[in-house]
């Protein structure tokens, strides 16, 4: 028999990403699909449009917007599958990337969460996968040296060949339903960001490997939820980020990376102040970030 997957798509607002996105999962080959939407109260009609669709989909109405990690936990409460997909809706899977995913982990047992290979709209391939943090990397980070030694952010790679690696984005990840289960799902408290590669993180902690299959691909657009509430998710994401250290670094860790924001948040400043002058039709973007970054600079942060 074919495996049984469920795919969870959490959505807010995915406008007409959504309904392709689920059209591309329903047109998966061998593999048994299923797919469960939450829906964090978007209110664009992007649910409406799967009316389209067939009855292998089930919307859950949260009524609220969860984020993305308590999403995918709600859906996966009702999810059948053996295995379960967790994905946003901006990605659109080539037809056969589930069952390659499923494959490799019904031929690795000590594999509990894999990941594709997904590339954005232009062919070029994300560094959607990469080795555990460490505080030496993330401190030149605030320094943003990752801009210029971009290993040096969460050592993110883009291996050729299946690879066993510390975290796989959040964006598509296929893990077994008993694995996901027995770590807890993801972490209530982050409500977006981090969340996967913390989940990655306490699934190899508990014996289980993490790895990410190339040989299955998507295309993901990236970021089209969050582009509509800039500012707000810039500062979801800090509030995440020191969360997460401190879950794994100690709170030390957390404490001395809270004090080099404010270089951090200066230097960004910078940046994105000099786009905002030479480069006008990111000046939309720069505003919303400059926004953001003024509010961690002058926001007091308790660790």
């Amino acid at each position: 028999m074919e495996p049984h997957v469920t795919a969870v798509v959490v959505n807010w607002n995915a406008g007409d990403h959504l309904f392709q996105c689920v059209e591309a999962l329903l047109a998966q080959c061998h593999v048994r699909m299923d797919v469960v939407v939450v829906d964090n109260a978007s209110s664009d009609g992007s649910v409406a449009q799967l009316d389209r669709v067939d009855d292998r989909v089930r919307v859950v109405q949260t009524g609220e917007n969860l984020g993305f990690g308590r999403g995918v936990n709600r859906g996966v409460e009702i999810a059948t599958g053996t295995y379960v997909m967790a994905l946003n809706p901006d990605v659109k899977l080539a037809c056969d990337a589930v069952a390659k995913l499923v494959g490799y982990l019904e031929g690795h047992p000590r594999v509990g969460l894999v990941g594709p290979r997904l590339s954005d709209a232009f062919g070029h391939v994300h560094a959607s996968c990469g080795l555990a943090p460490r505080l030496g990397d993330e401190i030149c980070r605030k320094f943003l040296l990752h801009l210029i030694f971009p290993l040096f952010k969460f050592r993110n790679q883009r291996p050729n060949k299946p690879a066993d690696v510390g975290w796989v984005t959040g964006a598509c990840m296929v893990f077994r339903r008993d694995a996901i289960k027995a770590v807890g799902g993801f972490d209530d408290a982050i409500f977006m960001y981090y969340e996967d590669v913390d989940l990655c993180l306490r699934l190899k902690n508990m014996g289980w490997d993490v790895h990410y299959v190339p040989e299955a691909e998507g295309i993901h657009l990236g970021g089209e939820s969050s582009k509509q509430a800039l500012t707000c998710m810039l500062v979801v994401s800090e509030s995440s980020y020191v969360y997460f250290i401190r879950k794994h670094m100690g709170r030390m860790a957390a404490m001395t990376l809270v004090v080099l924001r404010p270089v951090e948040m200066i230097l960004r400043s910078f940046l994105w102040g000099s786009l905002f002058l030479l480069v006008p039709n990111r000046r939309l973007e720069a505003v919303a970030r400059l926004r953001a970054y003024w509010i961690l600079l002058t926001r007091s942060v308790s660790v």
